[in-house]
């Protein structure tokens, strides 16, 4: 039992007293013990010759052995030069500004960490690539053609929404629509520093965690959450996963205080979380079951929390309610449009996801391994003197967010194997938060100060540099093929998109330069290249024809004109078709390539076909 007293909230580890105890300890009280050694008039003249000897040429000699008169020994400059160091490190430790400078080098590195990743979310270079580009079409359209849209494309409106107030007031330029999922992500900050406070106060009251412990955890959730390469990703992506990771810390905190407090205020505002959350991304929808489904549990297990926890769960139900004048589109969504593209992915997929959250290889393992590592701490350890005691079936609230964590994750998997919905990489925002209050839980509980600090450093500079890798590199060839086709293009030329998935980016680039005298067809598609039309996709694909295509491409040019064809192949139900098209077409004209594919997130090639054969 005695491994039960050293875990009281009220006893602390020994470490962590003296972590309380160092800022009271001035620095300079360890000068004495420092300085003795290096005092620079004490040192035997002879001694700085060993350091020069195996160099003749650093200490000039003449023929006596004597230095040169014109130069001082290297060594014996180097040896007053560092003594000169010392005493100047002594009177700066002695300064009453340094020393209160050191005591808050904690608050100034996380400071420097936090606004590094804030800066990295408003940084990339890249043009809107894709999803970008399609999203910020809908958005500024109007509100009724912009819900008609929606049905078409696949996702709920509320981001959508807050997009076309967005370009109402400061346009639709890329760094104008991408500001706002910046701002978004931003704004979990603060969230991040609540919960993990939350998180860490609860795991000290079950007698696991010491009575820092909520600080601690609350700083490490913040650091985890500011230098996340996911966040950083997708805070500067137009797009709503900014907005999920947001919502989902919001309905956490409002879940928690709901049930501390069943009062109507805090069951309204549980409704709308909930209410948001759907109206925003439909995996919500997987994240909800999973923390309805423990309510229930824990109605049935502990009958003292009845009361609460069902009055919870019916005000998460209530946002069916709110839902309903939105489930006719939900419904045609879900039996027309779905993720084509998506392949199926195997078991491994939910380890990968904490790597893929980690950012590139080159960082993401690193950090993959300290956000698991923290993550099992997290859930099976408490702090006990200068060791942890482990607990395999798991502690409160680590078993609690390890729950959040994966169960959603594993509804995805079984319904991306089963009901053939994509499992994708930026979806997976709905369990983040709970991954990274659990790894900051078991990093804040490591009982040595050393420990604590140093995986803190190496999580945040990993992330970081995972982050401005994502932030940085270039998403789409869009931009360049625009570039090409303006410098090139007669006006009534023509611009072929094969498959359609390559014309908003690239669409969305020639309209911004002002090419607007060309004329655009698309494969498969009838629509345009602004937007993509997700309705029966994989049906249209496999019916269209590549051949047909080619033809109607050399028709609606003429003996007159170009034809410019973006094209990429790789794209699922597409197999060969594009190749075809280009293959098709260079039996009828010439062809040249204007661009080459690169290695991008979004790649393709240009080819111009001109004089006819």
């Amino acid at each position: 039992m005695t491994s039960d007293q050293s875990a009281s909230p009220i006893v602390l580890p020994s470490d962590s007293a003296q972590e309380l105890a160092a800022p009271a300890i001035p620095a300079a009280a360890t000068v004495p013990r420092q300085a003795t050694p290096v005092e620079p008039d004490a040192r035997p003249p002879a001694t700085p010759a060993a350091g020069a000897a195996p160099d003749g040429a650093r200490a000039p000699t003449a023929p006596g052995g004597a230095p040169d008169s014109g130069a001082e020994p290297a060594a014996r400059w180097g040896g007053r030069f560092a003594a000169r160091l010392v005493i100047v490190g002594q009177r700066a430790r002695a300064n009453p500004a340094a020393e209160k400078l050191g005591g808050h080098l904690p608050l100034v590195l996380v400071t420097l960490a936090v606004l590094a990743g804030a800066v990295l979310r408003f940084a990339t270079p890249s043009h809107l690539w894709l999803d970008e580009s399609l999203t910020v079409e809908i958005a500024r359209r109007p509100v009724g053609e912009l819900l008609d849209a929606l049905r078409h494309d696949g996702a709920p409106p509320l981001y959508y929404l807050l997009l076309h107030g967005w370009i109402k007031l400061f346009g639709d330029g890329d760094v104008a629509v991408r500001a706002l999922s910046g701002l978004l992500s931003l704004a979990t900050l603060p969230l991040a520093w609540v919960a993990g406070e939350r998180v860490g106060r609860l795991a000290t009251a079950h007698g696991n965690g010491a009575a820092d412990t909520p600080r601690r955890v609350a700083r490490a959730t913040l650091l985890l959450f500011a230098c996340s390469p996911y966040a950083i990703r997708y805070g500067s992506e137009t797009r709503m996963y900014s907005l999920v990771v947001l919502l989902v810390l919001a309905f956490g905190l409002t879940l928690v205080a709901a049930l501390a407090a069943s009062t109507r205020p805090r069951l309204a505002l549980l409704t709308l979380a909930t209410t948001a959350l759907v109206y925003t991304h439909y995996w919500s929808f997987l994240l909800i079951f999973t923390v309805a489904a423990f309510l229930l549990l824990q109605s049935r297990r502990r009958p003292a929390y009845r009361r609460p926890v069902l009055r919870a769960f019916v005000a998460m139900a209530c946002s069916a309610v709110l839902f309903a004048p939105w489930m006719p589109s939900f419904l045609f969504q879900m039996l027309h449009t779905g993720t084509p593209w998506a392949p199926r992915v195997q078991a491994q997929v939910l380890l990968d996801t904490v790597f893929d959250w980690a950012g590139p290889q080159s960082t993401g393992a690193l950090l993959g391994l300290v956000l698991l590592g923290g993550a099992l701490i997290g859930l099976t350890a408490r702090p006990d003197g200068r060791e942890l005691a482990v607990k395999l079936s798991g502690r409160t609230p680590g078993r609690y967010l390890a729950a959040v964590w994966l169960a959603p994750l594993t509804l995805a998997y079984v319904v991306n194997m089963f009901g053939g919905s994509a499992y994708a990489e930026r979806y997976t925002g709905i369990s983040l938060p709970a991954c990274l209050m659990l790894a900051a839980l078991g990093l804040s509980v490591l009982p040595s100060r050393r420990w604590r600090s140093g995986v803190l450093i190496v999580a945040s500079l990993s992330g970081l540099i995972g982050g401005y890798q994502l932030a940085r590199v270039e998403r789409t060839q869009a931009s360049e093929i625009a570039a090409t086709i303006v410098a090139q293009a007669r006006p009534g030329d023509v611009v072929a998109f094969c498959p359609d998935q390559l014309g908003p980016a690239v669409y969305r680039a020639l309209t911004r330069l002002g090419a607007t005298d060309l004329r655009m067809a698309v494969y498969a598609d009838e629509t345009g290249p602004a937007l993509v039309d997700w309705v029966d996709y994989a049906d249209r694909m496999q019916r269209a024809s590549g051949d047909e295509f080619a033809r109607e491409l050399h028709e609606l040019a003429g003996p007159n004109q170009a034809i410019f064809l973006v094209k990429a192949d790789g794209y699922r139900f597409l197999e060969g078709a594009c190749s075809l098209v280009s293959e098709q077409l260079n039996i009828r004209r010439d062809r040249s390539v204007e661009v080459n594919k690169r290695p991008l997130y979004e790649g393709a090639w240009l080819e111009r076909f001109g004089t006819l054969r």
